[in-house]
């Protein structure tokens, strides 16, 4: 097979291919460039005073003493 041929069978596929992946490219550019833009003015809060802290405290079945024979 001349290898001229077999290059210009592929050619329009690879050029498919190069302009989907520019497209997606430049899209997900365009939503991300928008998501920061909105970033400084979007509402924050409320926040939790103590994210550390062991919610159930009082009902764990097991405590720091308890034997585990």
């Amino acid at each position: 097979m001349n290898p001229v041929i077999l290059i210009g069978c592929f050619t329009p596929l690879v050029i498919i291919f190069i302009v989907l992946k520019l497209s997606v490219w430049v899209s997900a550019v365009n939503t991300e460039s928008k998501y920061v833009g909105k970033e400084p003015f979007r509402k924050r809060g409320p926040f939790v005073a103590d994210a550390y802290a062991d919610v159930d405290e009082e009902e764990e079945e097991y405590g720091d003493r308890t034997d585990y024979r």
